[in-house]
């Protein structure tokens, strides 16, 4: 099966195709995203049709896929089963991946539907080839002897009157939060960081770029903690959180993410959250903040714990992710291990722990520390030693399941 995308002629609604051709997201043109996206998925051969095979130039694809132009009248000769989109299409990875995991699963031809409304996505048998166009339109004999599929999470295709409009990039936003994301991130960070990204595509900068600004954002709340301004630096880091979205929406929409920006953008998350230990622990330890009674005492040896703690579990939890996941986001280490030692097989304790583990995660953690700072930096180093001591319980008991299972050490 080989994908082919159609660049003019007459689509599924009575569209003219030629009138998106230069339709852009993101100075990213409708057809160059399609080919982009499925040579992420694989793909190295790629048929545009077309009875024009010089109106159209791929600017945005830099690395090597074999391209081929094809007429209206020189289908039929392919003799090979045809994953035809229409140019219109938008779509984004997790859309094209169920695309092709249904495509797989069917002998027949197939047209998908979203909506009550067709996808401009259809799967050609090589036998039907002949049929896939009558003078130039999509025929819709061939539409009525195919299986219609419903996608659960179907494609958009741009009508006429939606060129040069933002409903495709708008599209595109809709669908721009990962699996793992939670409900705050989805519901709440997201309501900022999307206009924010936005106005960041338009621009120039890399996505690594925004990382690292936001990652030196988030880094300097440290400072602030360790001068006796919790409240000023967990805002910050806040702030930080909910910005961090907004590296990923852009790499996302602009079509260049990467191992080494999951991995980029990890690194300076945790370098946070390192910096802000390292600031309470230095607030805590300054005699010109906190007097050396006994109870002081005690809590300065936890802000130091804490500290060691914190080495201990994000070293473990980047190891494993390092060695056994081709995955750079640490949201994704719960779901890595439970796929490799289900829940059900865990301790009562285990189980019990994992119900709460969400509380860990960046977007309830820094709203949290802003609550935390309100009550002092005893408070927030006497939770963190609680919450460190049931992780490092966590991991320890992810170690010793994982060695079991797989005869191995991480």
């Amino acid at each position: 099966m080989s994908p082919a995308i159609i660049l003019d002629g007459i689509g599924i609604n009575g569209e003219f195709l030629s009138d998106f051709i230069a339709e852009k997201i993101a100075d990213i043109t409708l057809v160059e995203r399609l080919i982009l996206n499925l040579q992420n998925e694989g793909f190295t051969k790629i048929y545009l049709i077309s009875n024009n095979k010089n109106n159209f130039q791929l600017t945005n694809i830099s690395r090597p896929i074999e391209i081929k132009t094809v007429s209206f009248e020189e289908i039929e000769k392919l003799n090979e089963d045809l994953l035809v989109f229409q140019n219109n299409v938008v779509l984004n990875k997790k859309q094209l991946f169920e695309i092709l995991d249904l495509s797989k699963e069917s002998e027949t031809n197939i047209v998908f539907k979203g909506k009550n409304e067709f996808t401009g996505v259809s799967l050609i048998r090589k036998d039907f080839l002949n049929e896939l166009f009558l003078d130039n339109k999509i025929n819709d004999v061939l539409i009525k002897k195919a299986d219609i599929i419903d996608s659960l999470d179907p494609p958009l295709l741009l009508a006429k009157s939606q060129i040069g409009t933002y409903d495709g990039r708008d599209f595109l936003f809709s669908h721009i939060s990962k699996n793992v994301s939670g409900w705050v991130s989805k519901n709440i960070n997201s309501k900022i960081s999307i206009p924010v990204s936005k106005l960041l595509i338009k621009t120039n900068l890399h996505p690594n770029t925004i990382t690292f600004f936001v990652g030196c954002l988030g880094i300097s709340c440290g400072y602030f903690y360790a001068i006796n301004q919790a409240l000023i630096g967990a805002i910050i880091l806040q702030l930080s959180t909910i910005l961090d979205r907004c590296d990923g929406e852009v790499a996302r929409i602009k079509l260049k993410e990467s191992k080494f920006g999951q991995w980029f953008d990890t690194a300076l998350d945790q370098l946070s959250y390192f910096s802000m230990f390292i600031g309470i622990a230095i607030c805590l330890n300054n005699p010109n903040f906190f007097s050396l009674s006994n109870i002081n005492i005690i809590i300065k040896q936890f802000s130091i714990i804490n500290i060691l703690l914190y080495i201990i579990f994000i070293t473990t939890v980047l190891f494993f992710m390092i060695r056994r996941t081709s995955n750079g986001s640490l949201a994704y280490y719960p779901g890595e291990v439970d796929k490799r030692v289900p829940l059900h097989e865990r301790s009562l304790l285990y189980r019990t722990i994992s119900k709460y583990r969400f509380v860990l995660k960046r977007e309830f953690f820094s709203p949290a520390m802003i609550f935390g700072s309100i009550l002092g930096y005893k408070f927030l180093a006497t939770t963190a030693l609680v919450l460190f001591t049931f992780g490092l319980y966590h991991q320890v008991s992810d170690y010793i399941a994982l060695r079991e299972k797989s005869d191995i050490t991480y």
